[in-house]
C-alpha cells in the first residue's frame, strides 16, 4: 500500500453563515422564552413553531459543522471524500487522468451551488476557496477538488505524474 503523500482536510469556514445562523437561532431561542413565560398555557402551538424554527436551524449549523472534504494522493491514485455526502471515499487512478493542473476557479463557480456540483460531466468539491486541481478524466469528465495549500498541492501532482509516467 502507498503511503499518502499528500493529505488535506477542509472544513467548512464561511463564518458569515455561521454567525447568521447562530444569530437566528439566539434570537428564535430569546422569542420562545419571552412567549412562554407570557400565558404559556395559551399557546401551545406557537411554542411548537418556536421548537420547530430552533431544531431547523440547530440541524443547519450540525450539518455545516460536520462537512469535510478529504483529500489523498498517492503515487498510485487520488482519494476524496465529501462527508457527509460521501459515506466512501472516491478513487481516480492516474492511469485515468488525461490532464491535471492546479488553477483558480472563477468567483462565479463559487457563488453556484457553494462549489458543490453533481449531476453534469464536470464535478466539483470545495469546501473553502476557488483553488484547487482540475482533473480532465480521459472519459471525458472533469472533476474539480479544493484546497487551502494549492502550491504544495502542485508539487505533489508533478511528482506523482512523473513517478507514474
Amino acid at each position: 500500500m502507498n503511503k499518502a503523500r499528500y493529505k488535506e482536510v477542509q472544513r467548512f469556514r464561511r463564518w458569515e453563515v455561521i454567525a447568521l445562523l447562530l444569530f437566528l437561532l439566539i434570537g428564535t431561542t430569546y422569542q420562545f422564552i419571552e412567549s412562554s413565560g407570557h400565558n404559556a398555557g395559551n399557546r401551545p402551538l406557537l411554542a411548537m413553531q418556536y421548537l420547530l424554527i430552533l431544531l431547523f436551524i440547530g440541524g443547519a449549523l450540525a450539518y455545516l459543522a460536520s462537512i469535510r472534504l478529504i483529500i489523498k494522493i498517492d503515487d498510485k491514485k487520488i482519494r476524496y471524500q465529501f462527508y457527509p455526502w460521501h459515506y466512501h471515499k472516491h478513487e481516480v487512478r492516474w492511469e485515468e487522468v488525461d490532464d491535471c493542473q492546479v488553477l483558480d476557479m472563477p468567483v462565479a463557480a463559487e457563488l453556484s451551488g457553494w462549489s458543490v456540483r453533481i449531476g453534469t460531466p464536470e464535478r466539483s468539491f470545495t469546501v473553502s476557496g476557488r483553488r484547487g486541481l482540475l482533473l480532465s478524466l480521459k472519459d471525458g469528465r472533469q472533476l474539480f477538488l479544493g484546497s487551502q495549500h494549492p502550491e504544495q498541492l502542485r508539487e505533489i501532482v508533478e511528482q506523482c505524474r512523473q513517478h507514474e509516467a
